[in-house]
């Protein structure tokens, strides 16, 4: 597995194996370097891992970042000696993308929604008649495996949804968007609050990059979750992109005021990790 080398100063200025990586305007460092590593990771098809080193003093971390973009915070017994790509290649900055316009509410989309609904609700109306066979089954299978208690099943059954989704539409179309988020509630149903963390700000991470409108809602939910992670480390890493997150929103004045006061919750437990740290 590919492995790159991080380093972030107290200046917000990042360094990949030695070359200088420039945000975007309105961008933060973190964000860019967690784009330049999916980057990587699509062009080899396969995730890669990173070894970040933030500020002078602090100590570093193993970041795994996959294709579709979604990241997590390794264990210290996951990682493995491995030896850095010695011909890493001196990519050109990405362009800005495009505005993109905006996205109807999907069948699959609609149908994950409920499935997702029907694990702690009451079964709401039956799922739209356009919905593909294919799909209809497979979330028909996930929301019984949910409703029955066999949650490790249904877990396993929506993350090779979102997989399939995610390769055949792309990670920031909304049905893969809804099968990760269904994925993140079901990790949360099990216990993982780590993954359900990870997989709900890999979804809070592409709409904040869209501008779209969910969010914000999607940034509190990756919030709910990481509150419950009990790895010091791994809620320092995500504690912070939540509030850079956080900060994109109030630049484009999507951050709601009723939420100021989780942002303050979540700034003072990350601040007090630092200082432990």
């Amino acid at each position: 597995m590919a492995h790159f080398e991080v380093h972030i100063t107290e200046e917000d200025r990042a360094e990949i194996d030695g070359h200088p990586l420039v945000p975007e305007p309105g961008q933060s460092v973190h964000d860019a370097v967690l784009d330049r590593l999916q980057q990587y990771a699509q062009e080899r098809e396969t995730a890669v891992r990173a070894t970040v080193n933030e500020g002078y003093d602090a100590a570093y971390f193993v970041l795994q970042v996959h294709p579709d973009g979604s990241s997590r915070v390794l264990d210290p017994d996951e990682v493995q000696n491995e030896v850095p790509d010695a011909d890493l290649p001196d990519l050109a900055e990405p362009e800005a993308p495009a505005e993109p316009a905006p996205r109807p509410v999907s069948a699959i989309a609609t149908a994950v929604s409920r499935a997702r609904a029907r694990a702690t609700g009451p079964a709401p109306a039956p799922a739209r008649a356009d919905l593909p066979t294919e799909h209809a089954e497979r979330i028909a299978r996930i929301n019984a495996l949910a409703t029955t208690g066999r949650l490790d099943e249904a877990y396993a059954e929506a993350g090779a949804l979102r997989e399939s989704l995610t390769g055949a539409l792309g990670a920031d179309h909304p049905d893969a968007l809804e099968a990760r988020s269904m994925e993140a509630y079901l990790a949360h149903l099990r216990g993982d609050h780590r993954e359900a963390t990870v997989l709900a700000l890999g979804v809070a991470r592409i709409r904040c990059g869209a501008g779209d409108g969910q969010a914000p809602a999607e940034v509190a939910r990756a919030a709910a979750a990481w509150q419950r992670i009990d790895d010091d480390r791994a809620a320092f890493v995500h504690g912070r992109e939540l509030l850079h997150m956080w900060g994109q929103l109030n630049l484009r004045g999507l951050l709601p005021p009723a939420d100021a006061a989780l942002v303050g919750q979540v700034r003072r437990h990350v601040d007090a990790l630092a200082e432990y740290a």
